[in-house]
């Protein structure tokens, strides 16, 4: 039986890492978001906070990406109030634009979150 599975990212890339490696963390978010797509079960949704929401935005280097695993039913949701504090809300290319109390929920219902 598939699991519900969501995942939560909160930075621009893949786990923390310094302001030198940070092409490397974008790089390895979109080596990750690439290995979904080869995977079975998908991830129900993915939802982008703090700075994680540039991830979704024109210019971001993992749109592809993002872009492919949107298409294949994976629903992205991004904070309002994070892109409205980086003045990001008109620059979305991909993904639904949600609250945060929308955001929780997806995650209270999930059966499992992973923190990427």
């Amino acid at each position: 039986m598939a699991k519900d599975v969501v995942i939560l990212v909160r930075q621009e890339g893949l786990g923390s890492v310094g302001a030198t490696d940070a092409q490397f963390g974008l790089d390895m978010f979109d080596r990750f978001i690439h290995a979904l797509e080869g995977q079975t079960v998908k991830p129900r949704a993915i939802c982008l906070y703090t700075q994680g929401v540039k991830l979704a935005c024109e210019g971001s280097k993992v749109l592809f990406g993002l872009k492919m695993i949107c298409g294949m039913g994976v629903q992205i949701f991004i904070c309002r109030t994070c892109l409205d504090h980086y003045g990001l809300l008109d620059k979305v290319a991909v993904g639904e634009v949600r609250g945060m109390s929308e955001i929780a929920q997806t995650l209270l219902e999930a059966d499992h979150v992973i923190t990427v």
